[in-house]
């Protein structure tokens, strides 16, 4: 019955002797990239649901019976009218009309791209798929051209097989690949004794393999490579023209021969390599040539800025005598314009001045030397929405060394959820400032030029900064902070890396004395559980590295990768300069050291649909007296990006629950026994901070229709304690019990599992997300329990709202 429905729901919405395409599929596909034939089918059927049947379609019908074009155009004819006569107005009277003119093209652009898109109705569904004979017969030609030219199945053959029932059309594309043609020799031809010594030494790289099956898509990408490879070797003048690729074959026979032929220039018998003779940097723009500067034999030009030669020398990736190298020159250019200072860069070659040479002239023009920008909006945490505000003062080239001085000050008020207890919110204000000075090199006491000059994007900041965080009822948290960091990328930036060599904070915290975070705190360290020494008067200092590697993670074409890496030092310095002074100030200290590892996976299925991995790991180990960790350097998982059966920061330690308290806050007995507290309302009142964190998600992606994507995720995981909670002295209230310990041959037994939906708004440059989260497996209850029924208990369904994807 749910079937018919969702059939009828389609077909209802047909004109008169028109037909819906139901389902297709297509069979036979071997060999042949299955993902480029699928691409070839440009009439799909629609997304259909259970039940609903095609929402997307029914929405676009729906808007569309509501679009009234000739309404719009009428719309659009009063608005360009009335702009006219003002245009006119002011013609006669000899005045600019150019304000009115941008102002006409922007109203017809906007009328247009209504007519051209719908109404909202229309832009989030899809119309519905009515079956078209031609477009069928002109898909299936498509995909046999394909397979024949594009890889290599020269007797394939595609045909058409369509049954019909009740206005659906249901299609079957069956596809005989039949014998694959493959590359039996490769010639290469040049003329040229050097670019023949080139190409072989290079020819490893080669798209072109003997014994491979025919592929027209790795002649293209030959050719690409060959051009790139030659210019980067000196070949200046060269271009994809010159390349030729012939290809013979004898029927029906499937080996071919294939020739690579590098073509003469019309003018030369050979194609000239280049050297870079003279080499100026001109960063005055527009402007006279004020002042001038020699610096490893290139000239530097400056016109009212004078900037550093030296920090410009670090961002040039060529020098006179070199060969030409386009990939050089366009990281030269990458270079320049990530130092913030510039509002082009442009490299001309003059192949003219110097024979047989290369005069490189580099033309910049400089941003303006002082920038002032402002943020306002709202946060959305854990409560209501709170409003904040950034305000941020740019200075470049402040001491005329090509480095950005920058002032923020921020002010935010956020509704969060209280540390003890989630079902309380309550106004949580934070205000502060940030002062900073980057150089655009790296600083160090030795000469470092080959150093900046053998990395991309080099980098040496300089901060301080303030913070303060009023959590009205629970604590007042004032930090000051200071780093020194160095940060530095590969060419083709999918490599991020940032070392922290001092990171130092001066941490002061009032806890409310009557809260009932303060009470937690307490009970906690009765239990051995140092968590409340993170919120002592504090001298925290650490060194970090963290790389991360983007292999195009998120990628809709082909499979892609993000790893990060985040490893951390706290407290070395106490080892050489000792702890007296700290002491003395009764400040706390900690060391400590922390190792995070997140991989993430993303691969694309037919259809706009993905399936996305991660792995998220991570252990810190504070090894001081006081065995705690500062409280930002704990791990927590639960929330919107991490175990979203979870609320946030809620999910552990381990198989730790909290026990029952009567309202003056003492300990519940039943039979003389405490009462576990699992799945009351307030059973995951605490934030829950762990030293070791373990994370697996993974989600399957699809599209609904238009702007509306769904997903369905599994989350496991939980954090752990390395020490035990403790039982506390007789009479002392116990808070939570045993269980929070990391143990190797058991934590696969105390892993969280959770499962859900989501919907997503997907506005390209924004995602909207809801996450409806279900515990499936929860390690609080005994072995043997810890699987739930679904929907049987209080608190196992969570809401998550997220903006951007989870991962």
């Amino acid at each position: 019955m749910a079937g018919l429905f969702a059939s009828c729901a389609g077909v209802r919405h047909l004109e008169d002797g028109e037909k819906w395409l139901f389902k297709q599929e297509v069979k036979g596909i071997d060999k042949a990239s299955e993902s480029e034939v699928l691409d070839l089918i440009t009439l799909k059927p629609n997304v259909r649901f259970p039940i609903l049947g095609p929402v997307g379609a029914a929405l676009y019908e729906k808007g569309e019976d509501n679009f009234d074009t000739a309404k719009l155009n009428s719309k659009k004819s009063k608005a360009l009218l009335k702009i006219d006569h003002k245009i006119a107005k002011r013609d006669s009277a000899g005045k600019s009309t150019d304000k009115l003119q941008l102002k006409r093209q922007r109203v017809t652009d906007r009328y247009d791209a209504k007519l051209e898109n719908g109404n909202f109705r229309m832009k989030t569904g899809s119309p519905l798929s009515v079956y078209d004979s031609l477009t069928v017969e002109a898909i299936r030609e498509r995909i046999n051209s394909y397979l024949i030219n594009v890889e290599g199945f020269r007797s394939s053959s595609v045909t058409v097989e369509k049954t019909e029932k009740n206005r659906k059309v249901f299609l079957t594309y069956l596809i005989n690949e039949g014998p694959r043609n493959f590359i039996d020799s490769l010639i290469v031809r040049t003329g040229d004794e050097k670019i023949t010594s080139l190409l072989q030494q290079n020819q490893r790289s080669s798209f072109l393999d003997q014994g491979a099956y025919y592929d027209r898509r790795n002649i293209d990408k030959e050719r690409g490579r060959i051009d790139v490879l030659l210019k980067n070797n000196g070949y200046f003048g060269f271009n994809k023209r010159y390349i030729e690729f012939q290809v013979l074959e004898d029927p029906p026979k499937t080996d071919l021969w294939m020739s690579t032929i590098i073509n003469k220039p019309i003018d030369k018998d050979f194609h000239q390599s280049y050297r870079l003779d003279s080499i100026f940097v001109n960063t005055n723009g527009n402007s006279p040539i004020l002042s001038s500067d020699d610096y490893y034999g290139i000239k530097y030009n400056f016109g009212t800025f004078n900037y550093s030669a030296k920090a410009l020398d670090a961002r040039l990736r060529f020098k006179p005598g070199d060969l030409y190298n386009q990939r050089n020159i366009e990281n030269t250019q990458r270079q320049l314009l990530n130092m913030d200072l510039f509002r082009f860069v442009n490299i001309n070659i003059d192949t003219m001045r110097v024979p047989g040479k290369l005069v490189t002239n580099l033309f910049t023009a400089p941003l303006q030397k002082y920038q002032l920008t402002q943020e306002a909006g709202v946060n959305v945490t854990e409560g209501p929405p709170g409003p904040f505000y950034n305000l941020t003062f740019k200075n470049r080239n402040i001491f005329k060394g090509s480095e950005i001085f920058t002032l923020t000050g921020f002010v935010g008020i956020d509704g969060v959820s209280t540390a003890s207890d989630q079902r309380n919110t309550f106004r949580s204000v934070r205000y502060g400032g940030n002062t900073s000075l980057v150089f655009p090199r790296f600083l160090t006491p030795f000469n470092s030029r080959n150093l900046n000059k053998s990395t991309f994007n080099p980098r040496t900041r300089v901060s301080l900064g303030y913070s303060f965080v009023d959590r009205e009822s629970e604590y007042v948290r004032r930090n000051l902070n200071g780093v020194l960091s160095y940060s530095w990328q590969n060419l083709d930036n999918t490599k991020n890396f940032t070392f922290n060599l001092a990171d130092v904070s001066l941490i002061d915290t009032d806890i409310v004395t009557d809260s009932e975070f303060n009470k937690l705190l307490e009970g906690l360290l009765l239990q051995g559980n140092t968590l409340a020494f993170s919120f002592n008067q504090s001298f925290v200092s650490s060194s970090s590295f963290n790389a991360s590697y983007n292999f195009d993670y998120g990628n809709s074409e082909r499979p892609s990768t993000f790893i990060r890496f985040f490893v951390e030092t706290g407290g070395t310095i106490y080892d050489l300069v000792g702890r007296g002074l700290l002491e003395n100030n009764e400040l706390e200290n900690y060391q400590f050291y922390k190792v995070q590892f997140d991989y993430r996976r993303h691969i694309p299925l037919e259809g706009k649909k993905a399936v996305a991995l991660r792995l998220n790991t991570g252990i810190a180990d504070p090894y001081s007296g006081n065995n705690a960790l500062p409280y930002e350097k704990y791990f927590f998982t639960g929330g919107s990006s991490s175990n979203r059966a979870w609320n946030p920061r809620r999910l552990g330690p381990g198989t730790s629950f909290p026990y029952l308290l009567d309202d003056t806050g003492e300990n519940v007995l039943e039979n003389g026994e405490l009462v576990p507290n699992r799945t009351g309302a307030d059973s995951y009142l605490f934030e829950q901070p762990g030293e070791v964190l373990l994370e697996l998600n993974a989600e399957y992606r699809a599209k609904i229709s238009g702007l509306f994507d769904w997903a369905f995720f599994i989350d496991a995981g939980n954090i752990w304690r390395l020490r035990e909670n403790e039982t506390p002295a007789a009479g002392e209230v116990v808070r939570v019990s045993p269980g929070a310990k990391f143990e190797l041959d058991d934590f696969y037994n105390e892993i969280a599992i959770g499962a859900g939906i989501g919907l997503r708004l997907d506005l390209s440059f924004l995602v909207f997300r809801l996450d409806v989260g279900h515990k499936i497996k929860d390690p609080r209850f005994p072995k043997g329990e810890r699987w739930q029924r679904l929907f049987t208990r209080p608190n196992q369904t969570i809401y998550n709202i997220g903006v951007g994807y989870a991962f």
